[in-house]
């Protein structure tokens, strides 16, 4: 359960400098040469998970082995793409929707963090 609230708030920061970039780039919209910037940290974590040594189990009920508490840090780059007669790399339409899926997907961190303290609490009240 420890390393789900880790991976969840590491989520939560990349979802949090997602958010800084977008802005960012909406606010650079008709600045000359501006090339726009993204966030990468779902795909490092999908790498990471999938690059783990995951042993046999004969049951179920058995520890894994191979788990590992390395959560990769977000990222952030920068596009080369241009979009405008001025050298501006930033797509207005594509910044507000990712601005709007980003909300979105930070309200849903923070709700399911939310409940893992609460599972937390309640498991420390033993009720």
């Amino acid at each position: 359960m420890n390393q789900m609230i880790g991976i969840m708030s590491r989520a939560l920061d990349a979802s949090s400098l997602r958010q800084k970039s977008i802005s960012n780039n909406i606010a650079n919209v008709n600045t000359p040469n501006f090339k726009s910037t993204k966030v990468s940290f779902e795909e490092m974590l999908q790498k990471e998970v999938k690059s783990q040594f995951i042993g046999n189990r004969s049951n179920a009920k058995h520890v894994l082995i191979g788990e590992t508490d390395q959560i990769p840090s977000p990222k952030l780059e920068q596009g080369n793409a241009v979009f405008q007669n001025s050298g501006n790399g930033v797509d207005l339409d594509y910044e507000m929707t990712k601005l709007s899926e980003n909300s979105i997907w930070y309200q849903s961190l923070t709700y399911g963090l939310n409940e893992e303290f609460n599972l937390l609490k309640t498991a420390i009240r033993a009720r």
